[in-house]
């Protein structure tokens, strides 16, 4: 009987087994650990972005770009992030022009160091650009000032 007892206990707290039913995936600990955007410089043509842990900084020819959470990855290596799009023009900043930018959204798929970028303004889903950006390019940027 106590053999009986020791084996039951034995079998319930070995490594590996569990509660759970099995195919439910990984335990929490391996689910929960997600992939990021590599964080550093990121160019392309008439784009450069700064990945930090935080987000990313986008700049464009004639405009600026902000992502304030930092980029994880899905399984599939996309991510679908929000923020901001800011127009920018040559010149001086009027006092009634608004700064501030408007709601974008991001989404990208990354393949080996390659970004495909689609940004569009997330109220109308108008298309803003589609780019193509490289780990540790600097990008190409002809800035309108």
């Amino acid at each position: 009987m106590k053999i009986g007892v020791f084996l039951l206990t034995l079998w319930l707290f070995a490594p590996g087994s569990s509660c759970r039913s099995i195919g439910s995936g990984p335990p929490s600990s391996l689910q929960d650990k997600e992939e990021r955007l590599s964080t550093g410089v990121w160019g392309g043509q008439h784009i450069r972005a700064q990945v930090t842990e935080a987000g990313a900084e986008i700049e464009f020819d004639c405009a600026r770009g902000m992502i304030p959470k930092q980029i994880t990855l899905n399984g599939s290596h996309q991510f679908d992030m929000s923020g901001t799009f800011s127009p920018e023009r040559g010149g001086p900043v009027r006092d009634d022009e608004s700064t501030s930018g408007r709601p974008a959204r991001y989404q990208g798929t990354v393949e080996q160091q390659e970004l495909t970028l689609t940004i569009s303004d997330a109220n109308t889903k108008e298309v803003i650009g589609n780019f193509t950006l490289k780990f540790g390019n600097e990008g190409r940027l002809m800035k309108c000032r």
